[in-house]
């Protein structure tokens, strides 16, 4: 699927360089002559002016960036802001890059294509838990052990990847009952304690990492 890029500037010339040459290489652009709603169609990355009314690039940023639906989005400013300044200010507002005009369209699609493969890099490695072997795909829900994939439930996957994702941190039989069991599912604490076995037996040499804190819980020690 294509990478969805939007433009926002209110130079109409140079939104229209920037659609083309960007379709041109694969992407599907859209051009906005300022800030405009997006949580319903998130882009994959937003090249955005600065110099904007009524609100400047750098506020409607801002304003993305303190949203949970939009902070992850990359940004990358294209202004004729061009001071050492200006430009800390765009990273310091969690911008992904600064490109200052007038550009090379060259340029731009270089610096495009590099924040979207970061961008990728970066999301991928959300999705993966790792402990030395222990590799969890938290999409495809696959677990390899030392290069070995090995079966769980549903209920044990979801066990061990709680407990790897906060290595250190107790969970309490409660914590992870509400956490990982359904809704209005009635759970003893024994049952908990026979997953967790599974999991340890399951793991191997890795399942002395998975320590019991009696009176409290368990706990994933790396």
């Amino acid at each position: 699927m294509a990478k969805r890029i939007l433009i926002v500037d209110d130079e109409a010339d140079i939104c229209e360089i920037l659609r083309f040459n960007l379709q041109m290489e694969g992407y599907e652009v859209q051009v906005a002559e300022g800030p405009i709603e997006i949580k319903e169609h998130l882009p994959d990355l937003i090249l955005l002016d600065v110099m904007m009314t009524p609100m400047s690039g750098f506020e409607w940023a801002e304003k993305l960036k303190a949203d949970p639906i939009t902070a992850d989005i990359p940004i990358i400013f294209c202004t004729a802001k061009t001071t050492e300044a200006d430009t800390l200010a765009g990273f310091a507002l969690g911008s992904d890059d600064y490109i200052c005009k007038p550009f090379r369209i060259s340029e731009v699609k270089a610096r495009v294509k590099a924040v979207l493969h970061r961008f990728d890099i970066s999301q991928n490695a959300k999705n993966m838990l790792k402990y030395e072997g222990i590799v969890m795909n938290l999409d495809s829900k696959k677990c390899m052990i030392d290069g070995e994939e090995i079966t769980f439930s549903k209920l044990e996957f979801e066990l061990l990847a709680l407990l790897l994702s906060k290595p250190g941190q107790v969970f309490s039989r409660e914590r992870i009952i509400s956490t990982v069991w359904p809704e209005k599912t009635i759970v003893l604490d024994r049952t908990v304690d026979v997953n967790i076995t599974r999991i340890r037996k399951k793991i191997g040499k890795y399942g002395q990492c998975i320590r019991t804190r009696f009176g409290y819980g368990y706990i994933f020690e790396r």
